[in-house]
């Protein structure tokens, strides 16, 4: 009886110290996708406006496409719309198709795109189970944000 009790306290122990080691190691989460787009930080403004990276001027007003991403279950395209120097819209030109991969994008791209507007850049994250949209998504959109900086 005394060595099952002992082996228990020992287990609760070593569970209890994995628990604290990995919560001390925890950082910020960061984008799945952080070599696919730009991953300079953008500095804010004093309005918590975003702000060009230094060196660089405004984005132009005007919708640009991004290029064509094949990806494993077909091309994506989006096309960015800028107003005022900022991310306005994000228009899906081309998504993958047939079956499955219609109904993941169904859900996943209206997602990127929140996404998107919401960081003014392509450095977004991964929608779980659309791995393959999700990147040829940012690819094509930093593509046609690259165009909108010319």
């Amino acid at each position: 009886m005394r060595r099952i009790t002992a082996g228990l306290a020992a287990t609760a122990a070593a569970v209890a110290l994995l628990i604290g080691v990995k919560a001390n190691s925890a950082s910020a989460p960061r984008s799945a996708l952080a070599g696919a787009g730009n991953t300079q930080p953008v500095p804010q403004g004093p309005t918590g406006a975003k702000t060009p990276a230094p060196g660089k001027s405004a984005a132009a007003n005007g919708s640009f496409q991004g290029s064509v991403i094949d990806t494993r279950y077909g091309p994506v395209q989006v096309e960015a719309v800028v107003k005022g120097g900022r991310l306005s819209n994000v228009v899906v030109l081309q998504q993958t198709d047939g079956g499955r991969s219609s109904q993941i994008d169904s859900y996943a791209l209206p997602l990127l795109t929140a996404e998107a507007l919401k960081a003014q850049s392509a450095d977004i994250d991964v929608v779980s189970g659309a791995t393959y949209t999700s990147t040829g998504y940012a690819q094509s959109l930093q593509a046609a944000l690259d165009a909108a900086a010319r």
